[in-house]
């Protein structure tokens, strides 16, 4: 009797073990926290973990927080090589993006988020998205398939009490500030920015090529910029690798199959933002969808197009002009 039990609770354990690895997943990011009380003022550290058969270039996450609650400070990768990118930050969102420029294996920690506590309450903090990156047969930014974000909810309870202050410096790995943006009340500029494509332009090819041409004074002739046709050449989105030739201005460009260029992405609007083009040069212009050059949003009036110019549509339809 005594071995069928032995025998029973043996498989019982596999049984268990295999739904544990399974629940996981073979390719997965999740959050983690070493503790969940805390007094106000103290250090919050949130881990962000990874498991992944396939060495990566780079990887994005966003956590959701209270901003009444916790204010985010920094977070730091240990992995060699991994960089941060400093993106803009929304209120209430943390931003975050690493890249490498050689290929990095991952099986536990991607980076250490850190908070400060401000006052007693309970809050959460969530994953909101995140994913691996990786460069394709192009050297395009992709991000890798198969990886599940795990739905990591956090609940943290906040005593009023003042605790002991802590040093949210971390003691080693690449420092990426998390300054949330100072209050204002005009539209906020989205944090995604650049999102996967910025994690491997800025260790690739393109981005340092879009970096030479913002230096390089140009001083063509007041009509050479309608000697050639101008293209934009799509980086990250639906259409990644594929270029479009501006042959008909102005260019209407959108989600609208009718529109001139048609970007099937859930984030770009109908008619998302227009191309025209004078004697002066090439101009882009917002028509209510969120619209970026470099970074900066375009807002009433038209932004000048330049050679090199990253180009940003929604959260993440990424493009280069050229001509």
């Amino acid at each position: 009797m005594k071995q069928v039990n032995a025998f029973v609770l043996a498989i019982i354990f596999t049984f268990a073990a295999v739904l544990t690895v399974n629940a996981q997943g073979a390719e997965s990011i999740w959050l983690t926290a070493s503790t969940t009380a805390y007094k106000t003022g103290e250090i919050v550290i949130v881990t962000v973990n990874a498991i992944s058969a396939t060495p990566i270039q780079g990887f994005t996450f966003q956590i959701g927080y209270e901003s009444a609650c916790l204010k985010p400070v920094n977070a730091v990768s240990t992995i060699p090589g991994m960089n941060g990118l400093p993106l803009p930050q929304l209120t209430g969102q943390v931003d975050g993006s690493y890249a490498s420029t050689t290929p990095q294996t991952v099986n536990g920690v991607l980076a250490e988020v850190r908070f400060v506590t401000l006052n007693g309450c309970q809050t959460n903090l969530i994953l909101q998205s995140a994913a691996l990156a990786i460069r394709n047969e192009a050297g395009f930014a992709a991000p890798l398939a198969g990886v599940t974000s795990a739905p990591s909810n956090i609940v943290l309870n906040i005593d009023r009490e003042v605790g002991t202050t802590q040093s949210a410096q971390p003691a080693s790995g690449s420092v990426l500030p998390l300054d949330p943006p100072p209050a204002t009340t005009g539209r906020e500029i989205p944090g995604w920015t650049i999102g996967l494509a910025a994690v491997i332009l800025i260790a690739g090819v393109v981005f340092g090529a879009s970096l030479l041409f913002r230096k390089r004074k140009i001083t063509a002739p007041k009509n050479s910029v309608r000697s050639g046709i101008a293209t934009l050449h799509v980086k990250h989105g639906p259409h990644a690798g594929q270029s479009f030739a501006l042959n008909k201005l102005p260019c209407i460009i959108g989600r609208d199959p009718q529109n001139d260029i048609c970007i099937n992405d859930p984030h770009i609007i109908s008619q998302h933002a227009k191309i025209v083009a004078t004697d002066h040069g090439y101009y882009l212009m917002d028509l209510g969808g969120g619209t970026f050059v470099n970074g900066q949003a375009v807002r009433k009036n038209p932004a000048v197009l330049k050679p090199g110019d990253v180009v940003r549509l929604g959260k993440s339809a990424l493009f280069v002009f050229g001509s």
